[in-house]
């Protein structure tokens, strides 16, 4: 991936004398946006690919979704994906239910047959130690599938309160393959009083932007990874966020990076 290779802004499209910032063009390393896709009937799917394609680096099959669908469902929508050259990943809760169950490697077999690019591995609603966990990214790997793995569990913010604890989490993951390291929002950025934005920095400081996705599912999160990260930070955001989201990185939405535009002149005249 070469994140020096950027588009023009989007000169090229309509209005385009109005200047804002470029950005790199896919496949790129950061700046990643993943759409989770929380049931999209085909039309819907056919839609959002159609308007947003080239502003979505990762979409993210969630809420058990792969398991619900027959398969001839299943494989289109991942083949829709991957003709748009969106790489598809299955999300955790079907995962996690796998590995309960003693299933894991068969589930990441299957995964693969169906054409998806990854899998999240992740212990957000299961009890596993690290050692577990490691050792799951690898047989996803061996089976074929780029890992997204997930740090943090839901139902409460007490994961999040040793930065150092999180940290090693993170790098243990990194260190057993996985492509990039999801951070779960429930207890740190979702569902508290106060964003932990501590443990976020933290994380940020030790390892940069690019092996991390943080969630931002309402637009007062995209504001806040925004002012503090800037464009390059990878986000994950429900699907019809995905404009808002590209809107805000480009400086257009004064909510977002506004003002941060390459070129602009005064008006003749």
């Amino acid at each position: 991936m070469d994140d020096t290779r950027t588009d023009t802004g989007l000169k090229e499209h309509p209005l385009g004398m109005v200047g804002m910032a470029a950005r790199p063009l896919r496949p790129r390393s950061s700046g990643l946006t993943v759409a989770a896709d929380r049931g999209l009937g085909p039309y819907a799917q056919d839609d959002l690919i159609s308007m947003s394609a080239a502003f979505i680096d990762r979409a993210k099959l969630a809420m058990g979704l792969a398991r619900l669908l027959p398969e001839a469902v299943l494989r289109d929508k991942i083949a829709k994906y991957s003709r748009a050259e969106i790489p598809v990943f299955l999300a955790g809760e079907v995962s996690e239910l796998a590995i309960l169950q003693g299933v894991a490697q068969d589930y990441y077999r299957a995964i693969a047959d169906l054409g998806a690019w990854g899998v999240e591995v992740s212990n957000a609603q299961i009890t596993l130690d690290l050692p577990t966990k490691t050792r799951l990214i690898g047989a996803a790997r061996g089976a074929g599938l780029e890992v997204v793995a997930e740090v943090g569990t839901k139902g409460g913010a007490n994961w999040a309160t040793s930065a150092a604890r999180v940290r090693a989490d993170v790098a243990a993951c990194l260190d057993a393959g996985a492509e990039r390291v999801l951070i779960q929002a429930e207890g740190l950025n979702e569902g508290v009083a106060k964003i932990n934005a501590a443990v976020i920095e933290d994380l940020v400081a030790g390892f940069g932007l690019k092996p991390l996705i943080f969630q931002a599912k309402t637009s007062d999160l995209i504001v806040f990874f925004l002012s503090r990260f800037g464009a390059a930070v990878n986000l994950d955001v429900d699907s019809d966020q995905v404009l808002e989201l590209e809107a805000c990185r480009r400086g257009i939405r004064k909510r977002g990076l506004f003002g941060m535009m390459a070129g602009t002149t005064e008006e003749d005249g």
